[in-house]
């Protein structure tokens, strides 16, 4: 049964008033209008809001993990030598590696419900949203999940939008990772000043201490760094104004306190931690007695070892390119990202004491030449000059082991590494690479005896057609490639490289291709080498090249790419570079090596090397280098050990030293300075145990350079190595039997005396000699008595004017008419002499002895000079040799003299016993005339010769002659 619903009883309408109605429709209307304006509003901003949740960007986990990371190197036995990044010092340190107290402190000031909340902390959102109608800045109440997506997804911008994505990414990123994942991300990314990201690199900068070791107190520091890095930096904050700091420590301290205070309010340390670990903010003393900080961060100041560490990291980026096949400029960005951003492990070759005695040697090396103009002191960069760059590698391994690219060490990172960023000109230091070891390989081509002389070689382009001879002198005509290389005579090298029948320019460009050097700084290759950037280093090289390039001549001829680095791990420890893709090849057989070592090893001992040899024993073998107008100088040699070169020159390179500076004078030394200290302790070992199996010794004519013919070459023997397949088989056809004078070596005249008259070896030039465009006195200064033909004496004639060139210049009728006159008065002085002799014998005691002083000394003189007048031709037996004959005045001038002095003593002596006579027979034998009958010669001639018997008597070389008639006619 249905229940019938009861009508209401229905009232009378009561008579409303107007103004009445008026106001409560107005309201109605104004509520309508406010509902409105909501709904339109909330819609707007819901549009606004699917609008920014539109624009945000995919959640991409790989830029929280893939973050920058601090890379590490170190030197060949694991030490750590420095952290290397770019913008950001990063250390990636996993969770459990962070101590407790630094997460709680983080937790409690940035983010005390984190392991509450899925992302957002609705509670600070609301806090953060009624502070932001309060001021017009956007704050707000960010939880670290929100952060992390803040510092690795989105913009720094304090906007609405910004904050709806970083909501939302928040809650994303809650279902991909656990708390413990998104806090150890956030530890490791978070800014917390001076270039420092996470925690571990920021423990490090600040207070020089690992994670672990950390005091509460440090942690409450590093966590309070998260609001303001800049303002709470403790370093700033508690370092004088003076020392570039800003002198606020209270900033830091009061900071570190509210974390403390946080912490012990959350329950995260007892009230006795939080007492003892709080800083006293009145205390705003700088003296580090509440917190140690490192003065310096070593974060932006230079790295030791910086020429090698910077190498080496070109070296990393060069070689990761090749792996991952990046090219270009954005291939090289890529691989140096992933050096200063990728966490990389880097096991250099360098060895820090021998790198330390390097820099030592080079910065304080103070044997530098001089320049031409002062004004080439600095560079046009400004830079002092001149500059140093010096290079030591192991032979045995290709390892690199010091590197030093500038006189002075560099006050900021990537500046110019001359050691492989110049092209640095050789100079003779290259001749071992380019010229003599090709040379040696090639097996000889040619011989090893050259035409040392100032004549065009085949092949070389220049004004005069052949090169100056530099440090090792001047022109020497036949000279074996072993005093080529002793002397650095550039005629030598340039003939090697030049000429077609030797070497040629093309083999020896190849070669220096094949032990690493760049074809693109070889001028003309691969179709046109240049014979002089080959011969004399005229062109720049790379000095890790050319320093590899000499090694593999002390390491058997075996060439190893030079390397930098053992390994490297990625930040995962993953091995993603080894050396298993060194190049490895032979370049040189051992016998070439072993014999190009000694020539170079002679080099040293004996020749423009001498400076490099140490003030202990120590095998050395290396070349100097001298630039083209003395515009810088070179020296790369070796011991059983090490290899090194050093340069010494102008980073603009046109400035030139003064005349005379070599690399004999100044790199040779330099390079001593260096090596000595490494070899210190060392023992002194040869460079082989023992010649090569395919290496012989052999004697060549060392005129024609092939095998001597019987005695004929004996004056002229060469004794070298060979190797086995290079000896020369043809026997010297140059050196002929003729009879000639001993003396000239050319054929006897009439008048050669018969002792000087042999049959003996003579030079003979063949047809095709070079020496034929010589004239014949410069024939004769470099080959003394050689003949451009071979000649026929019997169709010969002395008489004749034209075959006069072939007979002795020396024994001719001038000489024959001079050798009868010296040998009639040689008589005659041997005569007079036994006569004076007996005069003297018979007078006894009568002559005084100062007269017989002076009459023995007149004898010897005489005597000695009979001596001196014997005949060039039996005394000197040197062809070539031309001395003019014996001036027979000579003698003639002492027997004059001789006679006078006698005849002076002799006669007063006469004159004493005719007085004597006188007195005893009233003069009856007095002389009318006043003539002495004695000798003949009046009283008053002897005063016109001016001999007295007081007299001394002094004999000039040419004087008496004209007094001879007149002595000859009187006789003794």
């Amino acid at each position: 049964m249905s229940r019938q619903k009861k009508e209401p009883k229905k009232q009378p309408k009561k008579q409303s008033s107007f103004p009445l109605a008026v106001l409560v429709t107005t309201l109605k209307m104004f509520l309508i209008l406010i509902v409105l304006i909501f709904f339109a509003g909330f819609g707007a901003a819901l549009g606004v809001g699917k609008a920014y949740l539109d624009s945000t960007p995919e959640l991409d986990i790989s830029r929280i993990e893939n973050q920058s990371q601090t890379s590490f190197i170190y030197d060949k036995d694991g030490k750590l030598i420095t952290e290397y990044f770019g913008f950001e010092n990063r250390v990636w340190a996993p969770l459990n590696e962070i101590p407790d107290a630094l997460k709680d402190a983080v937790i409690s000031t940035e983010d005390v419900r984190f392991y509450k909340h899925h992302g957002l902390d609705y509670k600070r959102l609301a806090g953060a949203f009624i502070n932001n109608l309060k001021n017009e800045s956007i704050q707000g109440g960010s939880t670290i999940t929100q952060q992390l997506i803040k510092l690795s997804m989105l913009t720094p911008e304090r906007t609405y939008k910004r904050k709806i994505q970083e909501a939302y990414l928040a809650l994303q990123l809650e279902k991909k990772y656990s708390k413990d994942q998104i806090l150890e991300a956030y530890l490791n990314i978070i800014p917390l000043g001076q270039s420092n990201y996470g925690v571990k690199a920021a423990a490090k900068d600040y207070f020089g201490k690992e994670l672990k070791d950390l005091t509460l107190r440090e942690c409450a520091v590093l966590a309070g760094l998260t609001q303001n890095p800049s303002k709470y930096d403790p370093r700033r904050n508690l370092t004088p104004v003076e020392k570039g700091g800003r002198a606020k420590p209270e900033w830091t301290y009061k900071r570190a306190n509210t974390v403390l205070k946080r912490m012990y309010q959350n329950g995260r340390i007892s009230e006795e931690e939080y007492n003892k670990a709080k800083f006293d903010e009145n205390n705003t003393s700088l003296d580090n007695s509440q917190l140690a900080i490192k003065e310096k961060s070593e974060n932006r100041g230079m790295y030791s070892m910086p020429y090698f560490i910077e190498y080496a990291i070109y070296d990393v980026r060069d070689k990761l390119m090749i792996q991952n096949g990046w090219k270009g400029d954005e291939g090289r960005k890529k691989a140096e990202k992933m050096i200063y951003a990728g966490g990389l492990k880097i096991y250099t070759t360098v060895d820090a004491e021998m790198q330390k005695k390097v820099e030592d040697a080079v910065y304080n090396y103070e044997n530098l030449p001089k320049f031409a103009n002062a004004k080439d002191n600095v560079s046009s960069q400004g830079v002092p000059q001149p500059q140093i760059a010096a290079v030591v590698i192991d032979q045995h391994t290709g390892e690199l082991r010091a590197i030093v690219g500038g006189k002075q060490p560099p006050v900021g990172r990537r500046e110019l590494n001359r050691a492989f960023m110049s092209k640095l000109p050789l100079g003779s230091s290259i001749k071992p690479l380019a010229v003599y070891g090709p040379f040696i390989e090639a097996g000889y081509p040619g011989g090893i005896i050259f035409e040392n002389i100032p004549i065009k070689i085949d092949g070389w382009n220049s004004k005069r057609g052949y090169p100056d001879n530099y440090e090792g002198g001047g022109y020497t005509g036949p000279t074996d490639v072993r005093t080529g290389i002793r002397k650095s005579l550039n005629i030598v090298a340039g003939k090697i490289v030049a000429e077609p029948n030797r070497l040629g320019p093309q083999y020896s460009a190849n070669k220096l291709v094949e032990m690493g050097i760049d074809s693109n700084d070889i001028p003309g290759y691969p179709d046109d080498p240049s014979p002089a950037a080959l011969a004399l280093g005229t062109h720049g090289n790379n000095m890790v090249e050319v320093v590899a390039a000499y090694a593999s001549i002390a390491n058997n001829g075996v060439y190893q790419e030079p390397i930098s680095f053992t390994r490297v791990l990625d930040k995962d420890d993953n091995e993603i570079l080894n050396t298993s893709s060194q190049i490895k090849r032979v370049v040189f057989k051992e016998s070439t090596a072993f014999i190009l070592t000694d020539w170079m090893e002679d080099a040293v001992q004996h020749g423009t090397g001498t400076r490099a040899r140490f003030k202990f024993p120590m095998h050395i073998a290396g070349k100097t280098g001298t630039n083209d107008s003395y515009r810088g100088v070179y020296f790369a040699g070796f011991t059983p050990y090490y290899t090194a070169s050093v340069w010494i020159g102008h980073d603009d390179f046109r400035p030139s030293f003064r005349k005379g500076s070599s690399g004999s004078v100044y790199a040779a030394p330099l390079w001593r300075a260096i090596m000595e200290p490494i070899h210190e302790g060392l023992e002194s070992k040869p460079f082989y145990d023992s010649v090569p199996d395919d290496v012989v010794k052999v004697t060549v004519c060392g005129i024609s350079g092939m095998l001597p013919n019987g005695d004929l070459c004996k004056d002229h023997l060469v004794t070298e190595y060979f190797p086995k397949d290079a000896v020369p088989k043809e026997v010297c056809n140059w050196h002929k039997n003729l009879t000639v004078c001993s003396v000239s070596g050319k054929l006897p005249t009439p008048y050669c005396p018969e002792e000087n008259i042999v049959s003996k070896p003579v030079i003979v030039l063949p047809k095709d000699s070079p020496y034929r465009q010589l004239s014949d006195e410069q024939l004769q200064k470099y080959i003394p008595g050689a003949f451009r033909d071979m000649i026929n004496s019997d169709m010969l004639s002395y008489e004749n004017e034209q075959d006069a060139q072939y007979f002795c210049p020396i024994h001719n009728k001038a000489w024959k008419d001079n050798e009868n006159k010296n040998n009639s008065l040689i008589k005659q002085a041997q005569e007079l002499i036994e006569k004076v002799k007996s005069e003297m014998k018979e007078k006894g005691d009568k002559i005084s002895p100062q007269d017989k002083s002076r009459l023995q000394e007149m004898i010897n003189q005489l005597e000695q000079n009979i001596k001196n007048a014997i005949s060039p031709s039996s005394e000197n037996g040197n062809p070539g040799d031309n001395p003019p004959p014996f001036d027979t005045n000579i003698i003639q001038n002492y027997i004059n003299n001789l006679k006078n002095l006698s005849q002076s003593i002799f006669s007063k002596i006469g004159d004493n016993e005719n007085q004597d006579n006188s007195n005893n027979q009233n003069n009856d034998h007095q002389n009318n005339n006043g003539q002495n009958d004695a000798d003949g010669i009046p009283p008053e001639q002897n005063e016109d010769q001016n001999i007295t018997p007081n007299d001394e008597v002094n004999i000039p070389n040419n004087r008496g002659i004209k007094n001879n008639k007149r002595n000859n006619k009187k006789g003794f």
